[in-house]
């Protein structure tokens, strides 16, 4: 059995969450001696289409384009660096940022990649925020053929 957890995938979202995901997945990591690899997922959505479903101008359009790269580049930077630290701390991890669904994306990473565990935070939310947002730790514990880790957020008064 102790061999069992060889690959571990921390999914992350860079929310207060996110310090707690580490903490508890690298505490099980290094119990298990397994590799890691942290995973942030942005959202696709409706940012390159109107509101009542028209395509944008060009201009616009590029605009937002650029926003994404930007913001797309911006989360890599700060997952190199995490990714860093915890190399230094002597671990093996590796880090991805990518785009899509996050329930989705999480479980398709964890098939492809053959991880044995994922290990991510959850909002807290209820009631119409989750109704609205939904919720991606459901969607991956629902969805996924490995375990699944929910590090359950304080819920802030």
């Amino acid at each position: 059995m102790a061999d069992r957890f060889e690959k571990v995938l921390l999914a992350i979202d860079f929310s207060a969450s996110t310090d707690d995901v580490i903490a508890i997945g690298v505490k099980f990591a290094r119990n298990y001696n397994a590799q890691l690899r942290l995973l942030n997922v942005v959202e696709e959505g409706f940012a390159f289409s109107g509101l009542d479903g028209m395509s944008l101008p060009v201009e616009d359009l590029a605009t937002l384009q650029h926003y994404s790269a930007s913001r797309l580049a911006s989360l890599q930077d700060k997952m190199d660096a995490l990714v860093v630290a915890l190399q230094q701390n002597g671990l093996e991890v590796e880090g991805r940022v990518i785009e899509g669904h996050p329930a989705a994306m999480i479980v398709d990473e964890a098939e492809r990649g053959g991880f044995d565990a994922i290990f991510m935070g959850s909002h807290g939310w209820s009631g119409i925020k989750k109704f609205l947002m939904g919720s991606v730790a459901e969607n991956v514990v629902k969805n996924s053929r490995c375990s699944v880790m929910v590090v359950r957020a304080a819920v802030e008064d």
